[in-house]
């Protein structure tokens, strides 16, 4: 387990995880966020996009340490 900063719509919050968890399963199961979803789990399909520094990214296939010092944008912000 890993302490893992995040910048999620504006708030900073910790969670403890896993380093290689995607980014998906932290967005919805720590931090509660149900806008991007699960789809195809191969990051083809979008269901998962998020908008990191302004560019859209499938967290499905992110590991959640990739988003460290990045400002993350859900449906939700």
């Amino acid at each position: 387990m890993a302490r893992v900063s995040l910048r999620v719509n504006g708030t900073s919050r910790v969670v403890d995880t896993d380093p290689t968890t995607p980014l998906l399963y932290v967005l919805r199961n720590d931090l509660s966020l149900q806008g991007p979803k699960f789809g195809c789990g191969l990051g083809q399909c979008g269901a998962c996009t998020v908008i990191m520094d302004g560019n859209t990214v499938r967290s499905c296939t992110l590991p959640v340490t990739s988003a460290q010092n990045h400002a993350i944008t859900t449906l939700e912000g």
